[in-house]
């Protein structure tokens, strides 16, 4: 009899230890792989029963907050996009009447527009990487990549910034190669170079060098190079989005165009690098 009793319970344990191995290793699948899967077992022992249904509701709840995270952060995106655009609209109407004013103004007003002019400027440049932020959201969900002809691209937002070269006295030397094809995303690449180019127009002095060239049949290498002040002896410091160049001036922060940019670059996985040049 005992030798029953003890067969039984040698049954009973290994029966419970291999219900115990499944319950992780299906805990552990479904922790690393994307499913609405739900653990089981061999057998209908109370105390198994007890350990699936209590890992089943745990599995339930975090699959229930998921769900409602993911609601919220699309619409938190949603409102974003829309908040950004009634801010664009006003804004963009009103630094178009402070130019016209600044033409027909009198010489003692001009010092006051340009003041509004300036203010306008730094809440547009914010407004600008809200919604850089705001499209590295949707992009990190679903990238439209298709073939772009990056050196028609560069050259194109180069011409558009032309006139804004000229009157901040800057020189741009490009050299670009012909017709490089690339896979990629065209918005983000444009908003790359936008950003880029304002960055210099912001912080640039008499000469700017744009350079692109083929690296591989997968990859290009854009480089943007430019004479600067206030710049750190570390280069890599210009990539926290909380540096300042002018610490006199804490609204003027370098960092967060260069983040934003950074950010930008490694959503279309490519990387970014920032250095010191000796020319």
């Amino acid at each position: 009899m005992l030798s029953i009793v003890c067969l039984v319970l040698a049954v009973l344990l290994l029966l419970i230890i291999i219900d115990i191995k499944r319950v992780t290793a299906e805990l552990v699948y479904i922790k690393a792989h994307t499913t609405n899967g739900f653990v089981t077992a061999n057998t209908g022992l109370p105390l198994i029963q007890k350990l699936i249904n209590a890992s089943n509701a745990s599995l339930r709840v975090s699959r229930e907050l998921q769900q409602s995270q993911v609601r919220q952060d699309d619409q938190v995106r949603r409102m974003l996009t829309n908040l950004t655009h009634d801010i664009k609209t006003p804004l963009t109407v009103s630094m178009g009447y402070v130019q016209l004013l600044m033409r027909s103004m009198d010489t003692a007003q001009q010092p006051k527009l340009k003041r509004i002019g300036r203010n306008l400027d730094a809440v547009n440049y914010y407004l600008r990487y809200l919604m850089d932020f705001n499209l590295m959201q949707e992009k990190s969900i679903a990238l439209k990549v298709k073939k772009i002809n990056v050196s028609a691209l560069l050259e194109n937002e180069l011409f558009n910034y032309y006139d804004e070269f000229n009157q901040r006295g800057l020189k741009v030397t490009p050299t670009i190669s012909p017709n490089l094809i690339l896979q990629t995303d065209a918005t983000l690449l444009t908003r790359v170079c936008q950003n880029l180019i304002g960055n210099i127009l912001k912080y640039g002095e008499k000469e700017v060098r744009v350079e692109l060239v083929r690296v591989d049949d997968a990859h290009v290498k854009l480089t943007f190079s430019n004479r600067g002040r206030n710049l750190p002896k570390d280069p890599t410091r210009l990539m926290n989005r909380f540096y300042t160049a002018d610490q006199a001036r804490t609204n003027q922060s370098v960092g967060l165009g260069l983040s934003i940019v950074q950010s930008l670059i490694t959503t279309l996985g490519g990387r970014m690098l920032v250095g010191l040049t000796s020319w």
